[in-house]
């Protein structure tokens, strides 16, 4: 049977930069076992499936594959996804709300005549967890010096969105760009945390980011919006953040040539992370029918 599907590059305005996302429409008589092996031959980071809701008041259910396995929750395809849904509708959509296995998540959704936008709330807000490789392993894993690792109050760590991550500061772009992966090494992460999320301060408080998960079938991620939301809690345990809106930019994909903005605001309150925004851009680049 044929399914439509879109290709859009996600965290940015420009085709054939960002993270691209396959997305497939009307998937509801795709089996579980199908999604992925359809994740599998589009062989990108992520492919979302967009199902009938439960609810007919939301926009869409969704399920979200790796080439490897099942997300409950990935935010670069929640925001090519909204996207994605927002321009296919008769009158492009304002708000799409997605039912995904994490949680429900309503987008706003912005468009011009080129790209669009969308921003979200996390579905679940992130935490640190304790249990992070020691600095000789992470440094063996990642193939920088033990001083590479770790600036001002930073210091490695397990974080979680929903996906695990290892989340790794390194003192600077250099040193971002000098990772050479050691797999053997990553293999003693530990299942659920051998995805590693590294990354180095830049201006005005943002940060140049590189994501890794090669034993989960993705060499490196042009642009991960779980792992900046899993960032969130992690600059939250760092620093002692005032109350109010604070936005933090991130840049992801330099070093593969793919560029990506993704842009987060934390709301604190009383001292505590009370909400996670994840925002960024979308464009269509491709568009056919799969033959399921």
């Amino acid at each position: 049977m044929p399914y439509p599907y879109q290709i859009l590059d996600v965290f940015t305005a420009t085709p054939l930069a960002g993270n691209p996302l396959a997305v497939v429409f009307d998937a509801d008589g795709i089996a579980p076992v199908r999604m992925q092996k359809i994740a599998q031959e589009f062989n990108l980071s992520e492919t979302i499936f967009m199902l009938t809701p439960s609810d007919p008041a939301h926009t869409a259910a969704a399920r979200i594959f790796t080439p490897a396995h099942e997300l409950p929750f990935a935010g670069h395809p929640t925001v090519g996804g909204a996207v994605a849904l927002s321009r296919r509708a008769a009158e492009a959509l304002a708000m799409v709300t997605l039912e995904l296995p994490g949680g429900l998540v309503r987008c706003a959704v912005t468009h011009d005549a080129a790209a669009g936008a969308a921003a979200f709330d996390a579905p679940i807000l992130p935490s640190v967890v304790e249990g992070a490789p020691g600095m000789a392993t992470l440094a063996c894993a990642l193939g920088l010096a033990e001083a590479d690792i770790g600036f001002g109050s930073y210091r490695p760590c397990r974080a979680t969105s929903g996906p695990g991550f290892t989340m790794v500061p390194v003192a600077d772009v250099s040193a971002l760009s000098r990772i050479a992966l050691d797999r053997a090494a990553l293999a003693e992460f530990g299942a659920g945390w051998q995805s590693v999320y590294v990354f180095a301060p830049k201006d005005a408080g943002g940060f140049q980011v590189r994501m890794f998960a090669p034993l989960g079938g993705i060499e490196e991620d042009p642009a991960t919006g779980s792992a900046a939301v899993a960032l969130a809690a992690v600059v939250m345990a760092a620093e002692a953040l005032p109350d109010g809106l604070q936005s933090i930019a991130i840049a992801q994909g330099i070093e593969m040539g793919r560029p990506s903005a993704v842009t987060l605001c934390l709301e604190v309150e009383a001292g505590a992370l009370a909400r996670v925004e994840l925002s960024g851009e979308a464009v269509l680049v491709a568009e056919g029918v799969f033959h399921a």
